[in-house]
């Protein structure tokens, strides 16, 4: 009768997981961005990594400059366009290794990686015009 009741319970929470995740794996999801949106997020990123970027030239305090890190890596991501999707993934890796570098101290690194991520995030927008 035991493992009966424990069948039925994991059986019960499978079930309830199984219906509710579609649910929870849409909600993060924005419908297709229209052009003029992925236009305002590739400006947004742009402005947000050259924030960080001078932030790291600034000598900023390391707790705001790692929230613009963060806020570049966000920003990035709001990006939906499969015409430029792999090259804001290579800025972004670019994005991450600075953050990495400057949270081990290394700042010429960071500044320098943060340098090509903001020249890499201005390609991608120049390839979305393009396109």
């Amino acid at each position: 009768m035991v493992s009966f009741n424990k069948l039925a319970l994991v059986l019960l929470v499978s079930i309830s997981t199984l219906a509710t995740a579609p649910s929870v794996i849409a909600a993060g999801k924005v419908a297709n961005q229209s052009q003029e949106e992925v236009v305002q997020s590739l400006d947004d990123t742009v402005t947000a990594a050259e924030a960080a970027l001078a932030a790291i030239k600034n000598g900023t305090d390391k707790k705001e400059t790692m929230a613009l890190f963060k806020a570049t890596k966000q920003t990035a991501k709001t990006i939906e366009s499969s015409v430029v999707l792999a090259h804001r993934d290579r800025a972004l890796n670019r994005v991450m290794k600075a953050r990495s570098a400057y949270k081990k101290g290394d700042l010429k690194k960071a500044e320098e990686l943060m340098t090509e991520a903001v020249e890499r995030f201005i390609k991608v927008r120049e390839k979305y015009h393009a396109f």
